[in-house]
Order: structure tokens, then C-alpha cells, then sequence
């Protein structure tokens, strides 16, 4: 089973932070998943939202703030009083955290930013380390026309649960992916074995619950992602 760490250890840290990342990486996790957005002067942030009002002390939207500006914002002091500071990480300095220890499974949420991803990771040289997922078919048809060694998965939510495994395995021959990553409520034995005996990888997502983890390895799920890493030892 892949341990994903989902926006780092973002149960015990602010998540999509260095130190979120850091303390996944100290409990032995096989991937640190994180999300990824770009600022108006062009630079990849890792942050969740399409705003910084959520997870910092600032507030609008991230593809109208200059990088200068975002990295001024407190992104940890919404979590705890001892992570006040924390800075919103960039996309080349997340990727320097993860590289020498992990799995870097990049989140492109914006889809204007495949290529700015893909231009950053050949400039830091972590190919070799980077999976790109999305839940926008574009991002990863341009990723894969750029730089088809970069591995991409196709995240499904709910606004998918009428498709059938075999349509969806389909879509992922079209779209030159090998792994599929599945909000974990749609997943069932059935579909697993559906997925898996088609030669597709299938992860999950976001799984903190032991017993909810432990039915989705006897599903034959190869990937959990979990807010809590440390309880992937009790599975």
C-alpha cells in the first residue's frame, strides 16, 4: 500500500506547509501529496484554495497576488500559535523538501499552470519524483504532450459516481494516464477489482478513518491518502 501524505501531515500541522511536509516525511510516508496554484507575476504557490483567505492572514484571490505578497502571509498561524510564520511555500521549494526523502504528487488546481509546473520541475530535476494529478483532463493532455516521463493520475469525485469503471478506464487510455485517484465514497470491491484487473493503479482519497483504510487495502487499493499518516502504522 502507498502512504500519500494529503497536504503533508495537515492533521497535526497547517497543511500545504514546509513543515507539514517535513513532519509526513519523519513518520515514513511513500508521497507527500500537495496542491498547487499560480500568482498573477507567474510563480507556482502551493496553497489549496483560489483564495489566501482561508489558510492565511491575508486575504484575496492567489491569481491576482504577487508572489511578494503571498510570501508576507502567515500560513500557520490558523492551525496552532506555535506555527504562526509558517510561510506559503513555493512550488521549487516544496519540491527541494520532498525531493531527497519522497514522492512529490502534484495537485495542479488551476489549469492555466500545467506548463509553468512542467517547466518547474525540469528546472529543479526532480522528474524522477514528480507525479502530476488533476481533476482537469486538460492539465494532464498538456502535461503529457510536454513531458510524457512526468507519471499523471485523473482525480474522480462525485461529480463522477455514474461512470463505470470500464468507461473510466477508457478515458484514462485516452488520456495517456496509468493511475486513477478516487474520492474513497465511490469506491466498492467491485470497482476496485473493476479498475485494478484493467491494468489501471487505483489510489483513494481522503481516508482518516482505520477501519475505512483497512476495508480499502482489502479492496486492493495500492494508494491511500490520508490527513493523518501516522495511522497508516495501525492499518
Amino acid at each position: 500500500m502507498i502512504r500519500i501524505a494529503h497536504r503533508g501531515a495537515s492533521g497535526i500541522a497547517p497543511e500545504n506547509t514546509l513543515v507539514a511536509f517535513k513532519k509526513a516525511i519523519e513518520i515514513g510516508v511513500d508521497a507527500v501529496e500537495l496542491d498547487l496554484h499560480g500568482t498573477v507575476d507567474g510563480e507556482v504557490v502551493v496553497i489549496h484554495d483560489t483564495s489566501l483567505d482561508r489558510t492565511t492572514n491575508h486575504r484575496g484571490w492567489v491569481n491576482q497576488t504577487a508572489l511578494e505578497t503571498i510570501k508576507r502571509a502567515d500560513a500557520g498561524g490558523w492551525f496552532a500559535p506555535e506555527f504562526v510564520g509558517e510561510p506559503v511555500p513555493t512550488l521549487a521549494e516544496a519540491l527541494e523538501c520532498i525531493a531527497k526523502q519522497t514522492i512529490a504528487v502534484l495537485e495542479i488546481k488551476d489549469p492555466l499552470i500545467a506548463e509553468a509546473v512542467v517547466a518547474k520541475i525540469r528546472e529543479t530535476h526532480t522528474q524522477d519524483i514528480a507525479v502530476i494529478i488533476s481533476f482537469h483532463t486538460t492539465v494532464l493532455q498538456t502535461v503529457r504532450s510536454l513531458e510524457p516521463r512526468i507519471p499523471t493520475g485523473w482525480l474522480i469525485g462525485n461529480h463522477n459516481n455514474h461512470a463505470s469503471p470500464v468507461q473510466l478506464c477508457q478515458q484514462l487510455g485516452e488520456l495517456g494516464c496509468s493511475l486513477l485517484n478516487v474520492n474513497h465514497q465511490l469506491i466498492t470491491a467491485e470497482f476496485a477489482y473493476e479498475i485494478r484487473r484493467r491494468g489501471i493503479a487505483l489510489w483513494c482519497w481522503t481516508v482518516d478513518d482505520l477501519s475505512r483504510m483497512r476495508e480499502m487495502q482489502a479492496f486492493g487499493v495500492q494508494g491511500i491518502t490520508s490527513n493523518y499518516p501516522e495511522r497508516f502504522g495501525e492499518v
